[in-house]
């Protein structure tokens, strides 16, 4: 009997082999078939009890919940610090497809935010409408220097420090298109540049009085006060349009998130499902390989204070190996590292010592949650 189980096991890896070998040769898939028919190893007893992010309701003294939902088509969330104590949220709560005619499509978003204190309680909420064209009617609607900034309509609002709702305008400069060049120049090396901690390039195509040779002109922050100078000539526009890149005078979307860092998200354990293979790499001038990778479900710790937040991540991907010329890097321990990094960058952080709650965004399922200590 033992003779007969021993001759079983050499013929069925020598048959693994010599399908293994034709499968490289011919990429024909059959390795996959035969692996998944085999029994997969027992989820250990310690990760039966992980459920998915969005179904953990508390942990030890934390309490987990869904703050908000992200838009369908468009993922999107915000955070930035007001003081110590104060944070502002913004989430785009819907999006809707337009069209306008003539080709011009796209999508308006709903756009929430939300003023919060440092137990995670929300004070307020403003509204707003923006839109993927650059031309929309709402404008073009960014945070900038704790301020709601409009630089398509030229207005801001200081709600998110001082709950002012007003729309302020922009301080107009040179609005009547008579200053000289000589003027322009001097006021833009000797008042702006120096002074700025915001610049960037605008053309004023939606004031019509403004002649469309005239519309060259740009925006900037000074002094605790947004300006407008009109007219400022191909010069001056092209010129402020590289300083904001250069010098960092042009600050796109700031937000305070980041990915949740490496030693604060540990994958305990790779639960292997399906195994797969994909050919790719053809073209005209490269010749295709195959590429093998596990299809499965990551069991996730991570820690908070004295507990630790375990859930479980579904259709996480495991490479395998390929059949392209192997490299120092394809390893079974690079390719963990690489799905545990993957895996990392699906999930958004943000935590303050001086705050009684954290928030992670799930960038899949486009929520996000809040963590709350109650004790």
């Amino acid at each position: 009997m033992k003779q007969k189980t021993i001759t079983y096991s050499l013929v069925t890896i020598v048959v693994l082999f010599i399908i293994y070998q034709i499968n490289v040769s011919l990429a024909l898939g059959l390795d996959t078939f035969v692996i998944n028919l085999l029994p997969r190893k027992k989820l250990p007893g310690e990760f039966v009890t992980y459920k998915n992010l969005s179904e953990v309701k508390k942990f030890g003294d934390h309490d987990i919940s869904l703050f908000q939902k992200g838009a369908e088509y468009c993922y999107t969330f915000q955070i930035l610090e007001i003081s110590n104590d104060k944070i502002m949220v913004k989430v785009i709560t819907k999006s809707e497809p337009y069209d306008h005619g003539g080709g011009n499509t796209g999508d308006n978003y709903s756009n929430t935010l939300f003023k919060m204190d440092s137990f995670g309680k929300v004070l307020d909420t403003i509204n707003f409408k923006t839109s993927s064209s650059d031309q929309s009617e709402f404008g073009d609607i960014v945070l900038l220097n704790k301020q709601i900034v409009n630089k398509g309509l030229l207005y801001y609002q200081t709600w998110p420090t001082d709950g002012n709702k007003t729309k302020k305008d922009f301080i107009p400069v040179n609005k009547d298109l008579t200053w000289s060049v000589e003027k322009l120049h001097q006021y833009y090396y000797d008042t702006i540049i120096p002074n700025c901690t915001y610049l960037e390039s605008f053309y004023s195509w939606r004031n019509h009085s403004i002649p469309s040779e005239k519309r060259e002109s740009i925006i900037y922050y000074a002094n605790n006060q947004w300006y407008v100078v009109y007219g400022v000539g191909e010069d001056i526009y092209s010129n402020a349009r590289d300083l904001s890149s250069k010098q960092h005078k042009n600050i796109i979307n700031e937000d305070v998130r980041d990915n949740i860092p490496n030693d604060k998200i540990k994958v305990r354990y790779y639960q292997k499902l399906d195994y797969n293979s994909i050919m790719i790499g053809q073209t005209q001038s490269n010749s295709p390989y195959t590429s093998y990778y596990w299809d499965g479900i990551a069991y996730v710790d991570i820690p908070f204070a004295e507990d630790t937040l375990k859930f479980k991540k579904e259709d996480i991907y495991l490479d395998d190996y390929d059949t392209e010329e192997k490299t120092i890097h394809s390893t079974k321990k690079g390719n963990q590292i690489k799905m545990e990094n993957s895996l990392k960058k699906k999930y958004s952080y943000y935590s303050n010592p001086n705050l009684k709650f954290t928030l992670i965004s799930d960038d899949e399922s486009k929520n996000l949650y809040i963590v709350k200590n109650t004790k």
